[in-house]
C-alpha cells in the first residue's frame, strides 16, 4: 500500500458508518479527490477540528483498495474568520460548491486550485459582493467556457445596448438573432458590461466595480444558470445564500470597497 503527500483545500465532507468522514479536497497536484478520515467524528479525534470546508492543509494520504485514507494532517489555513461571519461563509460556500462541481477527479488543475485560494482569501476580507461571481466567471473561463459577452454569438455584430442571453448557446445575441433561442432573455447592458469585467478581471480590481444591486443580480443568475448547463449539474449554494442572506447585491456587505482588510495569509494572484 502506497503512501502520498497532498496540499489542498477542503471542498465537502460527509459522514460515513458511525464515526468517519469522507472528504472532498481540491489538491494542489493530483486535482480533486475523495478520502476517508477514519474516527473523524469521534469526540476525541485529531483529524474532525481539521478537515473543515475551506480548510487548506497539507495531509500524508494511504492508498486503500476501494478508498484512499487520509492522516496527519497538518493545518496551513484554518479560515475560520469564514466560518464566524454568516455571509463571508455563504459566499465560501458558493466558492467551494462551484469547484466541487465543475472538475471531475484526480484531473490536476493547478491554475483553478490557485484561483480557489485567491477566492477564499477575498471572501475573508475583499469585496464580499462580487466574490463568488468572479469566481465562477474566471472558472467557466479556465475551463474552457467562457462565453461571448461583446459580440453576438451568431452575426458577430458588436452588441450595444440591446442585448438578449442564451444560456444554451453559451453567450449574448443581437435582439435580430433572438429567434434562434426562443429561451433568451434580456439583459442589461449594465449586467452585461459587468459580465464582461468579471471574466478577466484580476483580483486587485475587484475592489474597484460598484454594480447596481439589479445588474449584479442578473449577472450572478446568468452565471449560476450557464455554471449548471455547462457541468450538467445543479447548484444548491447559492440558492440557500439568498434565502438566508439576501439576494446578490442585497447583503449588508454588498457594496464593494477596496480591500484593505487584513486576510490570514495573502494568497497568490490569479
Amino acid at each position: 500500500m502506497g503512501l502520498y503527500k497532498i496540499e489542498g483545500v477542503v471542498l465537502r465532507r460527509r459522514n460515513l458508518g458511525e464515526a468517519d468522514r469522507l472528504v472532498t479536497v481540491l489538491t494542489r497536484d493530483r486535482g480533486k479527490i475523495t478520502v476517508v478520515a477514519r474516527g473523524a467524528r469521534r469526540p476525541r479525534s485529531r483529524l474532525g477540528g481539521r478537515l473543515e470546508p475551506s480548510t487548506r492543509m497539507r495531509a500524508l494520504v494511504a492508498e486503500g483498495r476501494t478508498l484512499d485514507v487520509i492522516s496527519q494532517v497538518e493545518v496551513l489555513e484554518a479560515n475560520a474568520a469564514l466560518r464566524s461571519d454568516l455571509e463571508r461563509l455563504g459566499v465560501a460556500s458558493v466558492v467551494l460548491e462551484l469547484a466541487d462541481r465543475a472538475l471531475a477527479d484526480r484531473h490536476p488543475h493547478p491554475d483553478v486550485y490557485r484561483l480557489l485560494r485567491t477566492a477564499l482569501d477575498l471572501a475573508r476580507g475583499g469585496p464580499l459582493a462580487v466574490v463568488w461571481p468572479w469566481f465562477a466567471a474566471r472558472l467557466l473561463v479556465l475551463l474552457g467556457h467562457r462565453p461571448s459577452v461583446a459580440r453576438c454569438l451568431l452575426c458577430g455584430q458588436r452588441l450595444r445596448d440591446a442585448a438578449v442571453w442564451s444560456t444554451t448557446l453559451g453567450g449574448c445575441l443581437h435582439p435580430a438573432c433572438r429567434a434562434h433561442d426562443p429561451l433568451a432573455v434580456a439583459i442589461s447592458s449594465g449586467a452585461r458590461a459587468l459580465l464582461a469585467f468579471l471574466l478577466d478581471a484580476r483580483p486587485a480590481a475587484l475592489g474597484r466595480v460598484a454594480p447596481g444591486p439589479r445588474d449584479l443580480a442578473s449577472a450572478c443568475e446568468i452565471l449560476r444558470g450557464y455554471a449548471e448547463a455547462c457541468w450538467e449539474t445543479r447548484l444548491q449554494a447559492p440558492g440557500v445564500v439568498e434565502r438566508v442572506i439576501g439576494a446578490p447585491g442585497q447583503t449588508s456587505s454588498a457594496a464593494p470597497h477596496a480591500s484593505g482588510r487584513r486576510s490570514e495569509r495573502a494568497a497568490p494572484v490569479v
